[in-house]
């Protein structure tokens, strides 16, 4: 009888040593499992943070004795020196543009001339970033040219959209380049023909 009370309180003991085992292992992963939900959302939590604080500082631009020409953005992007408060606009030109575009029977050529403004020298410079984007810019412009469509561009607002467009791509490109987009702030035609 003895050994049948022993044998009893060791296997006890085992089933008993078994599930304090599988409990501590339970909360165990429920503790690591909070621990990465806190992490991550402490992660875009901060992302989010940063971003809106960016938002909040573009929007303090232009008070009374700032400077209106600059720009605050994140530190993601190349950072330049700001321009002074009178600072002029800077333009870079583009060489001419003259492409086969989808005319529709009424033009087969469209020739454009066109120039970037910005505040910041250091972009549209002589020696700025745009020059060294040059190539690049120039192709994605063309790609875009080719593409128009001479009903489109015919209507009142014609040169507006396909302003608004080039002005998009060439953004488009200094994003890629970790440019911030924003200091570039218009594009302009010297000439628009189409033919």
């Amino acid at each position: 009888m003895s050994e049948e009370v022993e044998e009893k309180k060791s296997s006890g003991g085992g089933k008993g040593l078994i599930i304090v085992l599988i409990v501590l292992v339970v909360l165990m992963m429920i503790g690591m499992g909070v621990m990465a939900f806190l992490m991550l959302s402490q992660g875009k939590h901060d992302e989010k943070g940063g971003e809106k604080a960016v938002a909040e500082a573009s929007a303090d631009q232009g008070g009374e004795g700032e400077n209106e020409h600059a720009k605050h953005y994140s530190p993601k992007f190349k950072q330049y020196e700001p321009p002074k408060e009178d600072a002029e606009p800077e333009y870079f030109e583009m060489k001419p543009f003259v492409v086969n575009f989808k005319g529709e029977g009424q033009a087969k050529y469209l020739a454009v001339t066109l120039k970037f403004m910005s505040y910041y020298p250091q972009l549209v410079g002589e020696h700025g970033d745009m020059e060294h984007l040059r190539p690049i810019l120039r192709d994605k412009i063309t790609e875009l040219l080719r593409k128009q469509r001479f009903s489109e561009l015919n209507k009142d607002d014609g040169q507006e959209v396909l302003r608004k467009r080039v002005l998009k791509v060439a953004k488009e490109v200094l994003k890629e380049h970790h440019i911030y987009p924003d200091l570039l702030e218009g594009v302009y035609f010297d000439r628009f023909v189409m033919q």
